[in-house]
């Protein structure tokens, strides 16, 4: 069968776009209602709120970036970040909880952390605005 559907390139297209634009409308989210919560967050952990600026790196701009396939590893590597700071502040202590449904409570967080490696390893692919 794979010798009939081979199109790495397409894949990636799909992998940048859908990770892409999940990532994309918590950015959005955050623009149009602000990020109290995410610095309210880091404050109770100890980090300083004004860090909490950092969600518009990592949830707008690192998702166009991966979205149109500019610099998509520079992309991927900020989304990485990113997720690794959400795991740290919003899921540090249900890293592997089983919610009540039997998957991980942090489970879309791990979706992108697999998705964000895979292009970083991979890079956006063929059908991207500026190739890494």
């Amino acid at each position: 069968m794979s010798k009939y559907i081979h199109y790495p390139n397409l894949g990636l297209l799909f992998l940048r776009i859908f990770l892409g634009v999940n990532v994309l409308m918590h950015g959005i989210s955050k623009i149009t209602g602000g990020i109290s919560g995410v610095k309210g967050m880091l404050a109770a952990k100890g980090i300083p709120e004004f860090i909490g600026y950092g969600v518009y790196v990592g949830e707008v701009a690192a998702p166009v970036m991966i979205i149109l396939g500019i610099f998509t590893r520079l992309g991927s590597l900020i989304l990485l970040g990113t997720c690794a700071v959400i795991l740290y502040v919003a899921h540090a202590d249900k890293l592997f909880s089983i919610t009540s449904y039997g998957g991980l409570a942090p489970e879309i967080v791990y979706l992108y952390i697999g998705s964000a490696i895979c292009l970083l390893l991979n890079g956006g692919g063929k059908f991207v605005v500026r190739a890494d």
